[in-house]
C-alpha cells in the first residue's frame, strides 16, 4: 500500500466482500469465514484476491487495515476526497 494514498479514494468493494471483510475484521480465517458463509475456503481468496487488485493492495493484513479504516470512517459519514 503506497503511503497518502489511503482514505484519498473511493475504495471498489462488492456486497460479499464487505461480508468477507467484515469478518476478517473481527479476526477470522478464510477456513473460518468460509464456513461462517457456507462456502469454500478457496472461494473465500478469491474474493479477497480480487479486492486486493482492484484496490492496489498486497495482502490480506493490508486489506483489513484499509477496510476498517474505510468502514470507521464510512460510519462517521465521512467520505473521501
Amino acid at each position: 500500500m503506497s503511503r497518502g494514498r489511503w482514505p484519498d479514494r473511493e475504495l471498489h468493494v462488492t456486497p460479499r466482500q464487505r461480508e468477507i471483510l467484515d469478518l476478517a475484521v473481527r479476526g477470522l480465517t478464510d477456513k473460518e469465514i468460509a464456513a461462517e458463509l457456507g462456502v469454500a475456503a478457496s472461494t473465500i481468496r478469491t474474493h479477497l484476491e480480487r479486492f486486493y487488485r482492484e484496490n492496489g493492495l498486497r495482502n490480506k493484513s493490508e486489506a483489513v487495515a484499509v477496510w476498517q479504516h474505510y468502514r470507521d470512517n464510512e460510519r462517521l459519514g465521512h467520505q473521501p476526497d
